[in-house]
């Protein structure tokens, strides 16, 4: 059963991150951004979906190949539909920004509506360690910009935002700093590992990940990974698969069973504007793997 969906509103990004999946797998000249009339018809079949399968909760990522909130107006757009048809509030949405572009107006429309949906930013760690890879297109780090927005935010909402991180080699490297940095700086994490690196230096093993989650585990700080039961998501995120069971990627005006086969004629699930029904049926050609397994992994011999 689906009961989980990113939709890709722009592959349109401020920055040139070293490791960016999305950079080395997608030809961004040929993604364009959906439009405001698509992204209503796709939430209206998610909720139709979700309500003719009785379910309580569906969680939609506002999010994408590129970075969210420069079509912010798409995202106030899907948060206006969800006020107006979705009494039940089965839409759970979040959306995950790089940070650089956030700004009050964002900030204080974000609290208004933080029940509605959740804003996190990605953060790498400590300001030698965001700015050794997440940077803008002349080279310049972002730690300075992406902390001014979360100390805004921090401001606004009474309490730290949560972060999205990316952990590579130098992560594991400096691991003992950086873990000390998040516990003293946030509460919740999503530790997630590097896939299909665009810069091979920083490859690290499922094992290492592992390992490295398995120490962050005796912080204080909150993991999704380490809640419990596990759910059939993503095994980038310490989680268990969800290809084949429980999860869509929307973009570039096709669906996909991850944001991994963006682009892979073959795995395409159907177009953005089909019914989930259709589109779950679609998806029952993908066995799924093993716990533990990832898909594109076992399928395309990632690491």
């Amino acid at each position: 059963m689906i009961d989980r969906a990113c939709i890709s509103i722009t592959s349109k990004c401020q920055l040139r991150c070293t490791y960016c999946h999305f950079d080395k797998h997608i030809s961004k000249t040929s993604c364009g951004d959906i439009t405001a009339e698509n992204l209503e018809v796709i939430l209206k079949n998610i909720l139709l979906y979700a309500r003719n399968n009785e379910l309580k909760a569906f969680k939609v990522g506002l999010v994408g190949a590129g970075e969210p909130l420069l079509r912010f107006d798409l995202i106030q757009s899907a948060i206006g539909f969800s006020m107006e048809n979705d009494s039940e509030h089965i839409l759970q949405f979040y959306t995950i920004s790089n940070g650089v572009g956030v700004n009050e107006e964002i900030l204080l429309w974000s609290y208004e509506h933080k029940d509605t949906i959740k804003l996190s930013f990605s953060l790498d760690g400590n300001e030698s360690i965001q700015d050794s890879c997440r940077k803008f297109p002349n080279g310049k780090g972002t730690y300075f910009f992406v902390m001014k927005n979360i100390n805004s935010y921090k401001k606004i909402f009474g309490v730290a935002p949560s972060v999205n991180t990316t952990v590579h080699k130098k992560s594991i490297e400096n691991e003992e700093e950086l873990l000390t940095y998040f516990e003293q700086t946030f509460s919740e994490v999503c530790f997630s590992r590097l896939v299909d690196e665009a810069s091979p230096d920083l490859y690290i093993s499922k094992s290492d990940f592992n390992s490295f989650i398995e120490r962050a585990g005796k912080t204080t700080l909150s993991l999704r990974q380490l809640r419990k039961p596990p759910k059939y998501d993503c095994t980038m995120y310490g989680q268990l698969c969800g290809v084949g069971r429980t999860n869509i990627f929307y973009a570039n005006g096709k669906v996909y069973p991850c944001g991994r086969f963006i682009g892979m004629k073959e795995y395409e699930l159907g177009n953005e504007t089909d019914s989930l029904e259709t589109i779950y049926k679609s998806m029952l050609r993908f066995t799924p793997v093993k716990d533990g397994k990832c898909y594109f992994d076992e399928t395309q011999g990632g690491k």
